[in-house]
């Protein structure tokens, strides 16, 4: 039973034509956002980190406006 069950979750994450892995599991490309905050750069970074969970995030640029901070971020992989 333990056996099937194994094949079964390779099959799934594996799932393609020779042996490809599914794109859903394993994403070409990296996530990006705009995330627009207030005068408050720590919120955009708690923002940054609520999408992109723990695999982490890099901060491509960052832009103060009269509104507030405007942040361009990309998700790791």
């Amino acid at each position: 039973m333990k056996k099937l069950a194994f094949g079964l979750i390779v099959l799934l994450l594996f799932a393609g034509c020779l042996g490809t892995p599914n794109v859903r599991f394993f994403p070409k490309s990296a996530k990006s956002y705009t995330i627009e905050c207030s005068n408050n750069f720590d919120l955009c970074l708690e923002r940054a980190e609520f999408k992109c969970g723990f695999k982490g995030y890099k901060i491509l640029s960052k832009q103060k406006t009269k509104k507030g901070y405007t942040a361009q971020i990309k998700c790791y992989r």
